[in-house]
């Protein structure tokens, strides 16, 4: 089985939770690799923010996500990060470059799963999922069986992902081990 991760991360916490799922995925004999979306002004924050910079060099070293590696996956994990209940621009714009493949049912039948982070609140995080399962619905995708991950209130950004988030990583791949 072949999961593509693809996930737009602002501060480094989605990709910290994208490597988790990797690693995890990995280690339960998928084939698992990831993917950033497009931000032409993360180079901007990264001057600003030190936790946008701690990451940015290792997330500018990974391919773009394409309409191609969403093809070439059997499953489909999205990490989105939230901007008041919905995902952000970028994410939308790159689901927006998706028409094609709703047009043709490309991605009908394949499974999806997705992850969020938000520094508002467990909800704000919520709703940006549940945005993006519309449109996995509307591709024809089939959601796979599992809480999709975000962090708790009490817990939210800019805290990074840790011992919780590991265990969560392990249990859907054991899941998705079972599914193979």
């Amino acid at each position: 089985m072949r999961a593509n991760i693809i996930f737009h991360s602002i501060s480094g916490n989605l990709y910290i939770i994208a490597e988790t799922f990797k690693e995890k995925l990995i280690k339960n004999g998928v084939d698992a690799r990831i993917y950033r979306i497009e931000d032409p002004d993360l180079h901007v924050l990264a001057n600003e923010r030190n936790d946008v910079n701690e990451y940015y060099e290792e997330i500018m070293e990974l391919p773009k996500a394409t309409n191609e590696k969403l093809l070439s996956a059997d499953l489909i994990l999205l990490g989105i990060p939230s901007r008041f209940g919905m995902p952000t621009g970028e994410m939308k714009e790159f689901l927006d470059r998706t028409w094609p493949l709703y047009e043709s049912s490309s991605l009908k039948g394949k499974k999806f799963y997705p992850f969020s982070t938000s520094s508002v609140s467990y909800k704000d995080a919520l709703d940006a999922i549940e945005a993006v399962e519309n449109w996995a619905g509307l591709m024809g995708l089939e959601c796979i069986d599992f809480p999709p991950y975000t962090h708790k209130d009490g817990d939210m950004m800019p805290q990074r992902p840790g011992e919780e988030m590991e265990k969560e990583a392990e249990r859907f791949a054991s899941l998705i081990k079972s599914l193979v």
